[in-house]
């Protein structure tokens, strides 16, 4: 069980989760979503950029 980050695709609600990928291709899994963060920030995303996410619990 983890969190794995996503956003709807060109930033509309309607349109589907896209997910941030591992290096196999696959979504890429965190323990928290804090964990998450900590790692979006290692890449210059801002709090206020990651609003527009979902982070989403996953199995």
């Amino acid at each position: 069980m983890g969190v794995r980050v996503g956003r709807h695709v060109g930033g509309i609600t309607l349109n589907p989760l896209e997910y941030l990928l591992g290096s196999d291709g696959e979504p890429k899994m965190f323990e928290t979503e804090e964990k998450a963060k900590e790692f979006l920030r290692e890449y210059g995303w801002t709090d206020e950029e990651m609003y527009w996410l979902v982070f989403e619990q996953a199995d």
